[in-house]
């Protein structure tokens, strides 16, 4: 059993899972439930217990519960944020590991996309760009 969440907990909680994020399932107490760790789905909501309530793409729909139940956030990189990503590589213009250069040279640009990606997604474009950028040639 979880303990009852702060009021400082679940504004966060809800400040992280806001409706329409992306999330993955890492652990799921619900023995009858046919998820299981990798299952994706879409944040609905997060309610007054901290449970964050969420449409999975294989139909379910289900609470993840506070302290119980783990997911995390997952961000794929916006199709409009890849093409700006290889605009800016085939520029030359700085190492695209520099998150801070990059988003500051998306702003400038109007590449709007990748600079809301960049600022809040910074760990997963880092890892996007370790993992290689498709199709740079």
């Amino acid at each position: 059993m979880s303990e009852i969440i702060s009021k400082a907990a679940l504004e966060a909680r809800r400040a992280r899972y806001t409706p329409g994020t992306r999330v993955e399932l890492v652990r799921f107490s619900d023995e009858y439930s046919s998820l299981k760790p990798g299952d994706r789905g879409t944040v609905e909501l997060v309610d007054d217990a901290g449970g964050c309530h969420i449409a999975f793409d294989n139909g379910s729909h289900l609470a993840a519960l506070w302290q119980v139940d783990e997911i995390r956030v997952v961000a794929s990189i916006p199709p409009e944020a890849v093409a700006s990503v290889k605009e800016i590589a085939q520029s030359g213009e700085t190492n695209m590991l520099d998150a801070k250069a990059v988003f500051q040279i998306a702003v400038r640009d109007g590449h709007d996309a990748l600079a809301d990606f960049v600022f809040s997604h910074t760990p997963q474009y880092s890892a996007f760009i370790l993992s290689g950028i498709p199709d740079l040639e």
